[in-house]
């Protein structure tokens, strides 16, 4: 497992390739992970998509399913957690998803780091946007998951 460039300041530098590697490790084995959902989890995720979409209500009874759901939607911070780079990997990802992304924004004119990063970035788009889809909706079938919806 690459642990990223803890060297660097994010603030200032921009993102190294053990970053990215990190990052794409992270998400990958979260990815993996989701591809194997149990019928439980499959249910979970389909109530927290319809929470989501105001299509129903949060209620005491679904508050566990809620819970399981949103565990799974962040299966990348626990891989995370327990490889224990949490703090960098959070600080990597939202470097990655300032750019690339349903968030990302173009970086600013006198944002050399973002510019930076978009550029480094740029080549491995697809899969950032691919790994992405899935933890965002793990229910998508499988030919969804490689095109891309941004």
């Amino acid at each position: 497992m690459t642990r990223g460039d803890a060297a660097t300041d994010l603030d200032t530098t921009p993102i190294s390739a053990a970053d990215y590697a990190m990052y794409a490790a992270i998400m990958g084995g979260a990815s993996a992970i989701l591809s194997t959902l149990s019928p439980a989890d499959r249910e979970a995720l389909a109530l927290a998509k319809k929470v989501d979409a105001d299509q129903a209500k949060a209620t005491p009874d679904t508050e566990a399913m809620l819970a399981q759901a949103r565990a799974l939607q962040s299966k990348d911070i626990e891989l995370a957690r327990v490889q224990g780079i949490e703090e960098r990997y959070v600080r990597v990802k939202a470097r990655i998803e300032a750019v690339i992304g349903p968030g990302a924004k173009p970086p600013a004119a006198d944002d050399a780091v973002g510019k930076e990063n978009l550029r480094f970035l740029e080549p491995h788009k697809g899969n950032i946007e691919r790994l992405q889809r899935i933890l965002r909706d793990p229910l998508l079938p499988r030919d969804e998951r490689t095109t891309s919806d941004f």
